[in-house]
């Protein structure tokens, strides 16, 4: 509405000024005298310019906040590369790393991959950790029993499994049972003698001790472990596919496997097809582990 001719009031003639402008409620701006009750809003462009403002400034500050919070953009990248965790949860897991909140030991994060990505608030799940080693550093399946998770542990020296809940088999597993085997006890790079890799020297020249093999299914049927096992982790230097023959995938479906491969062939290209003929996929890799699924 334009301003109305004031230049007429009076004697003689005024310069055409609008009145001073005076607030009379929030967002309005009285452009004329109070008796017309016309009421003058910003124009439209600075309205677009002030909500741009708003806008920038949300984004600086932001960006700030990531900076004075490195520990989270670290977390957010890692989590992305490691296990393609959804960008949404992404957010909320790298913050409660960053504030301590919550915390993975997996080795290469894939106690991370099968929380965050592949079963998300699950809290009820069962594993199957075959090579577990140390109960806390590097374990794939603490995090998941801090979760609610239950679940299988093997190795045949285990240690630190204090608070762990898991059911213990200190056993070697093969591909057939009653075998009668030298295992190298090595720490973590502990296998059998005959499926170490090639460049697993420590391990070659590590006292060697006897075990005679059970197979998983064996240890599956003492365990009494459920049909469906949501994860499986396998990490034994080299006797991963050995292992893998004798589970009993006519009865037992899996969820999500991590297994090792340390990038040894023909043996990863082997487990890739025996899985593919079994119904599973390679859906990731990372590192030194595949990552299967059911296709």
């Amino acid at each position: 509405m334009p301003y109305p001719n004031w230049t007429t009031i009076g004697h003689g003639a005024a310069p055409r000024v609008p009145p001073r402008a005076v607030t009379t409620a929030p967002g309005a701006v009285v452009g004329c005298p109070p008796s017309t009750g016309a009421v003058y809003r910003r124009p439209l462009a600075k309205r677009q310019l002030l909500r741009s403002a708003g806008v920038m400034g949300f984004v600086l500050a932001a960006a700030v906040t990531a900076y004075a919070n490195q520990g989270f953009v670290r977390a957010f990248v890692a989590n992305y590369r490691c296990c393609g965790v959804p960008m949404a949860r992404n957010a909320v897991v790298a913050l409660r790393e960053a504030r301590g909140q919550t915390r993975y030991f997996g080795e290469i994060g894939q106690d991370k991959w099968v929380l965050e990505t592949m079963f998300p608030d699950v809290a009820n799940g069962f594993f199957l950790d075959v090579g577990s080693g140390h109960g806390t550093i590097g374990s794939n399946t603490k995090a998941l029993e801090q979760a609610g998770w239950k679940g299988i542990c093997i190795d045949p020296f285990p240690i630190y499994m204090e608070g762990r809940t898991c059911d213990v088999f200190p056993v070697v597993v093969f591909s057939t049972a009653g075998r009668v085997m030298a295992f190298q006890k090595a720490d973590g790079l502990s296998g059998l003698a005959e499926t170490l890799g090639g460049w697993n020297h420590r391990a070659r020249q590590a006292p060697s001790v006897t075990f005679t093999t059970l197979t998983l299914d064996d240890v599956l049927t003492r365990a009494g472990a459920p049909a469906f096992i949501n994860f499986v982790s396998l990490d034994i230097e080299g006797a991963e596919l050995e292992a893998l023959k004798g589970f009993p995938f006519d009865r037992v479906r899996i969820g999500a496997m991590a297994i090792e491969h340390n990038f040894e062939e023909p043996k990863r290209s082997d487990l890739q097809a025996f899985l593919a003929q079994r119904g599973y996929a390679r859906v990731r890799t990372w590192r030194q582990d595949d990552y299967y699924a059911p296709r």
